[in-house]
């Protein structure tokens, strides 16, 4: 069976520290929206939270944050987007938070207990919603915290124009558990089972139609363009302070968010609006230091590590909104880019990317049981080639719900090596720790027998035991319109390749079921169930031949490096 709900997900009660109302829209529909008040009964900065995963479950902890930010003297704000949990109206995500997120500011400034100035943040599609108000304009929005998130997160949910992006499966299993009607769906979805059709099918039939899947495949075929901001787009329209949220081991979301960070940094006009954040966590907030701990350190599991990690992170969100909305002075500058450094610890300078120096690994087809990351090219040329077979793919190395707990299920991918589809490339022990902040740059003249393919490439770091771990991700389309040369400049990361361990890049055709599987031809890979293999190849050695490029650069190790 391609699809089992495990568990159905209703609305929880609202906290008893909560006012709830139902806020009508500027159409009549009324959204479920719960008030935190401070203690004392003056008017206050007001912080707006906007989420589909339900305003008072366990697993979004707004009424546990909600207390922090009231001891800190905000009003908190918290509402079920359209369609979901206790909200009205129709379930269907993006479509409508730009006017939502705007009504629902205007009715924050009308109470006698706020004092006309509005903070937004959120965490994932909670943050979309904050860069949804931020679109908005409404002119009492004095600064926003958008959280392992970005701007264009709903085209690879709903966007599903493929042709030059890889298509994501983990987005569409999303959209079945959390878009289908008011409730939330755990399902166990088995996409080897059937296909991407049949599956939405199968979830049609057990718990309903969910539009957004719908629309999906139809926008895969040219049917719809994805626009949820029409003429708001934020890179027009942010006019407001804004501290951009990340965590490295995001690979689903964080590569969009540092792209907004770069783009609003490439502004002469307004790039000093903007602040980042970036820390050594997965998409759920589990920390890389905590790998091994177990659910003890999971916040999501775990009550003492949530309360840290409100105390920690809710504490930053309320210091800049302090600053920007309340004038409120930090005691020391705020820097421009604040970064964790895996296996060191916080950084801070005046630009992310900060300067950084070039460390080239050439890719040879030289080694020992894998071939060799070197620091000389080979003398002569060569191709390396392996079949992609659409029947067999490469298999991702944990479920695809874990690609948004990537740390908390860290997975050990040494087995990868041993597949004849994935080409290993591993440096000897390095004999000096190797610090690296930004994207490593993977440069690759590829040829291929069908008319497009997808690249995936992976850097690892192998431990002396043989244990390895992911640190970055790339992924592409290939087509014979894009030709044969591809620059991919993986996923972001500030990482210390320690002594001994040894760096590892793995390049493959197929991860399955993070992603849909090229089926070998130029059909939609969404809809197409006519699969051939094809045989792929990658030049190396001699001139022009596959490097790797690592920005390196000098850290400051402060005291024990833990992240706070």
């Amino acid at each position: 069976m391609s699809f089992t709900v495990v568990e159905t997900m209703t609305p929880e009660p609202p906290s008893e520290y909560a006012q709830e109302h139902m806020v009508p829209m500027r159409d009549g529909v009324e959204l479920a929206t719960d008030v935190y008040l401070p203690q004392d009964a003056t008017a206050h900065s007001a912080i707006l939270v906007r989420t589909c995963y339900d305003k008072s479950s366990r697993y979004t902890a707004l009424t546990a944050e909600a207390e922090y930010y009231r001891a800190r003297g905000f009003v908190f704000v918290t509402q079920d987007v359209r369609g979901k949990f206790r909200s009205a109206g129709d379930t269907l995500p993006y479509a409508h938070d730009v006017a939502d997120g705007y009504d629902t500011v205007e009715w924050i400034t009308g109470q006698p207990w706020s004092n006309g100035r509005v903070g937004v943040t959120g965490q994932s599609y909670y943050g979309f919603t904050t860069w949804a108000a931020v679109a908005s304009g409404h002119p009492a929005i004095g600064a926003a915290v958008p959280m392992v998130t970005g701007i264009d997160m709903g085209a690879g949910h709903v966007g599903a124009q493929w042709g030059g992006r890889v298509p994501s499966l983990a987005g569409l299993n999303d959209l079945l558990q959390i878009w289908t009607d008011h409730n939330g769906y755990l399902a166990e979805i088995d996409w080897s089972a059937d296909t991407v059709e049949n599956v939405i099918a199968a979830a049609r039939d057990r718990i309903g139609a969910c539009g957004a899947a719908t629309d999906m495949l139809e926008r895969s075929v040219g049917q719809g363009w994805y626009n949820p901001f029409g003429d708001r787009h934020p890179h027009h329209t942010t006019s407001v302070p804004i501290l951009h949220w990340q965590n490295w081991y995001d690979p689903g979301l964080a590569p969009l968010g540092l792209s907004d960070w770069r783009y609003f940094r490439s502004l002469a006009g307004r790039r000093d609006l903007h602040f980042l954040r970036v820390g050594s966590a997965d998409h759920s907030g589990y920390l890389l230091e905590d790998v091994g701990a177990g659910d003890e350190r999971n916040p999501y599991l775990s009550e003492t590590a949530l309360a840290e990690k409100i105390e920690s992170e809710c504490g930053e969100v309320a210091d800049f909104f302090d600053e920007h909305l309340n004038g409120v002075r930090p005691a020391r500058p705020r820097p421009r880019a604040r970064w964790h450094v895996g296996h060191v610890g916080w950084q801070t300078s005046q630009e992310y990317p900060p300067p950084s120096e070039p460390l080239t690994f050439h890719l040879s087809a030289h080694g020992t049981g894998t071939h060799a990351l070197a620091p000389r090219p080979d003398e002569e040329a060569t191709s390396l080639t392996w079949t992609h077979d659409p029947d067999h793919p490469v298999p991702s190395t944990t479920d695809i719900e874990s690609i948004w707990y990537l740390l908390a299920a860290y997975p050990d991918e040494r087995a990868l090596a041993d597949r004849a589809d994935v080409l290993t490339f591993r440096t000897e022990p390095l004999t000096a720790h190797v610090d690296f902040a930004g994207q490593p740059v993977l440069t690759g003249q590829f040829s291929y027998s069908a008319p497009s393919t997808h690249v995936f490439a992976k850097l690892q770091d192998v431990h002396p035991d043989g244990t390895t771990h992911p640190i970055s991700w790339g992924r592409a389309v290939l087509s014979e319109r894009a030709g044969n040369t591809l620059t991919l400049a993986m996923d972001d990361n500030a990482y210390r390749l320690r002594r001994g361990h040894r760096l590892q890049l793995q390049i493959q055709s197929s991860d399955f079921p993070h992603h849909a599987v090229h089926p070998g031809s130029d059909a939609n890979p969404w809809l197409d169930t006519k699969k051939s293999s094809s045989t792929q190849s990658l030049r190396v050695g001699g001139d022009g031949g596959a490097r790797l490029v690592l920005p390196t650069v000098t850290v400051v190790a402060p005291g024990d490096g833990r992240q706070a």
